[in-house]
């Protein structure tokens, strides 16, 4: 079964069962947070967007629709998104409490030089690390905007997963691009990989006519991160390569999320996530 409304409160499920219901629909209904998820066959998808919509719409509740979306992108409130924004503060508090904030970047950011020649791991550890505190604060500000959503949309092992996956494409490409001793470091191309994972999102979502106006807070959001997330060893060509890695990454990620709905798909991505981490810093001993 395929999720149709998702952190709905009790009383609008049980309207929206009841309308489904009435239809022979099957449903079936997950709690998460005191909140309901309601699923359907993926047959009946059409039939039951049809079958609500036209509801709300006979009853004049014209303004319900938008907040009767198949997934909402907009929540903010992501514990996996926290937990990433903790743990990329834990490690640049730790690298200046040490003193070896330098040797971190030297030895684990994202140099094209050494990422060409065979130092592939570069382009995972640089993710974690930050040149100074506003380069941290601007990076964990994007996480809030553009990672948090995705987590969202996408779920607590996937959405970290494709991020990291996305990321490190983004500072692959960067690192082909410059082809010489560029040094590169932040959490920002993975942020604007969310960036393009959310406009992906918009673009192959059936039935719904992309707009400009739909995207704009999307790039205005990612102007604003650019703004405030600069810092010593940051670059613009990361940023916009995170962003085409994560917009080509969606175009392929979002249907195929669709076709495999086994349960565990989190658990395992967010077992891949911690692996490749692992795997990385193995691989920079």
């Amino acid at each position: 079964m395929e999720k149709l409304f998702i952190c709905l409160p009790d009383k609008k499920a049980d309207l929206i069962i009841l309308i489904l219901t009435s239809q022979n629909i099957e449903t079936r209904v997950e709690r998460e947070n005191n909140l309901f998820n309601i699923y359907v066959n993926k047959s009946d998808m059409e039939k039951s967007c049809t079958m609500v919509e036209a509801y709300y719409k006979e009853n004049k509740f014209f303004r319900l629709k938008q907040q009767l979306q198949k997934i909402p992108i907009s929540s903010f409130k992501s514990y996996p998104a926290f937990c990433i924004m903790g743990l990329l503060w834990i490690i640049h508090a730790a690298c200046i409490h040490y003193q070896v904030h330098e040797t971190m970047i030297l030895k684990y950011g994202s140099s094209a030089l050494f990422i060409l020649q065979g130092e592939t791991y570069r382009a995972v550890t640089a993710l974690f690390l930050h040149s100074d505190a506003r380069h941290l604060a601007g990076n964990m500000a994007g996480m809030l905007i553009f990672g948090a959503p995705f987590i969202s949309l996408s779920g607590f092992g996937l959405g970290p997963f494709m991020l990291l996956v996305a990321g490190t494409l983004g500072n692959l490409f960067n690192a082909i691009f410059y082809q010489s001793a560029h040094l590169s470091i932040g959490a920002s191309t993975a942020i604007m990989a969310a960036a393009g994972l959310l406009v992906a999102f918009q673009v192959i979502q059936k039935g719904k006519q992309l707009r400009l106006n739909s995207l704009m807070p999307i790039f205005a959001g990612a102007v604003l991160m650019a703004m405030f997330s600069q810092g010593e060893r940051t670059d613009v060509w990361a940023h916009i390569f995170g962003f085409l890695s994560g917009f080509g990454s969606g175009i392929i990620f979002f249907p195929l999320n669709r076709i495999f709905t086994f349960s565990q798909k989190d658990h395992l991505a967010l077992f891949l996530t911690f692996l490749i981490i692992a795997a990385s810093l193995l691989a920079a001993a």
